[in-house]
């Protein structure tokens, strides 16, 4: 029996891999590919004619089109990895209370929090859209992060509730014995046990966060906030006879997130893991 399903879990994850990686070659493919040769009726598997013209332009400071890029990667950066740090501060904060303190209604408040996973963003989208816009903070980081934080904070929750409770209360019981206060026992003592589950919370929505769309379409108007995911379909209205400039510029926009999770995958996966075992 074990020797007949071998094959099909290995036919499985070849599937799996062909359906993850060939979107992203053909990319690189039509990217690689000189204009003249895209308008071929033939579509070739290889960049014929090859060129990296398209890369150059992208990358090579001082034209207009790797200027607006290196602006919303700018952006990308600053959205993504704000909207990181504010949920694994408070994350961290909001698990360890969950896990450790017991209050009047802590488990219906909880449950409650978690139970906003599933609540669609564009439901309240355009209510969002205009507390902004009452606010005057269209077209700035504030509402991208704010959102970014909101979407991810159940999750990011659930995960660090899920690994302080796992940790022996001996040992903050030991701390408290010699004087040490709530955060001096966060931060020196449960945090250091905390790093997997610091690292999947801050990978998870650092993803999420970087390939997000419908937030930063609805509340950016200029280039000065807009990040790579709305820089692409921009770049598309705007040379629509160039699609290997597209392409370029959509392979370069994945390269962070890849780069992220070939670096830094086994803390994913240890991370979720170990906080869905418990």
């Amino acid at each position: 029996m074990r020797s007949r399903l071998t094959p099909l879990r290995l036919g499985f994850g070849l599937l799996v891999l062909l359906w993850c990686l060939v979107p992203i070659y053909w990319a690189l493919n039509v990217s690689l590919t000189t204009p003249v040769g895209l308008l071929n009726a033939t579509a070739s598997f290889i960049p014929h004619p090859f060129t990296a013209s398209q890369y150059t332009q992208m990358l090579h400071p001082g034209t207009a089109n790797s200027t607006a890029f290196y602006l919303a990667l700018r952006n990308s950066v600053i959205e993504a990895g704000g909207a990181m740090i504010i949920t694994v501060v408070v994350a961290l904060f909001g698990g360890y209370a969950f896990a450790r303190w017991r209050f009047a209604g802590s488990r219906t408040l909880f449950l409650t929090v978690v139970a906003t996973l599933s609540l669609p963003l564009l439901a309240v989208l355009i209510p969002l859209y205009r507390w902004a816009a009452d606010l005057g903070i269209l077209d700035t980081f504030t509402p991208i992060i704010l959102l970014a934080v909101a979407a991810s904070l159940p999750l990011a929750v659930w995960i660090m509730r899920s690994f302080v409770a796992a940790l022996p209360p001996d040992i903050e019981a030991a701390a408290r014995i010699d004087g040490a206060g709530e955060v001096r026992i966060l931060c020196h003592i449960v945090l250091p046990l905390l790093r997997p589950a610091v690292a999947a919370v801050g990978i998870i929505v650092f993803l999420t966060s970087w390939s997000a769309f419908l937030v930063p379409v609805f509340f950016t108007q200029t280039s000065k906030t807009q990040p790579l995911t709305v820089f692409v379909p921009n770049l598309v209205a705007k040379t629509s006879q160039n699609i290997g400039l597209q392409a370029a510029a959509a392979c370069l926009a994945m390269l962070v997130p890849i780069v992220v999770v070939v670096l830094l995958h086994r803390f994913l996966v240890s991370g979720l893991l170990r906080g869905a075992g418990k």
